[in-house]
């Protein structure tokens, strides 16, 4: 997973996006139009007994890509979709929103658990 700096809207602290996974845990990181994933990512993990955590980055979001550098180095739309396994390496994405984010989200971590 490649490092991009975000900033904290709380503060305006930076924050490395790599600093967003890792954990132990599966991490979905998409933009202010993807909002989608990061609901989807609740109900999957829940299915799947899933150490699973998501981050919206954008305006008015915890964390604000304000550089545009996230997106740049992502190289994915506001509501585009990351999945970064606890080892942060780029499990899956996608560039765009889905028909049916839930679905998806649940075929492509099965298939990474090997299930």
């Amino acid at each position: 997973m490649p490092h991009a700096w975000l900033y904290r809207h709380d503060n305006g602290s930076e924050i490395s996006a790599l600093d967003l996974c890792g954990h132990g845990r599966f991490t979905i990181l998409t933009g202010p139009g993807g909002e989608a994933w990061a609901e989807a990512a609740k109900d999957v993990a829940a299915e799947l007994g899933l150490g699973l955590v998501a981050h919206v980055i954008g305006l008015r979001q915890r964390n604000v890509d304000y550089s545009g550098e996230w997106a740049r180095v992502y190289e994915i739309r506001d509501s585009g979709c990351l999945v970064v396994r606890p080892d942060h390496h780029v499990a899956w994405c996608t560039t765009a929103m889905s028909g049916d984010p839930r679905a998806d989200l649940g075929r492509v971590l099965k298939r990474i658990l090997g299930g």
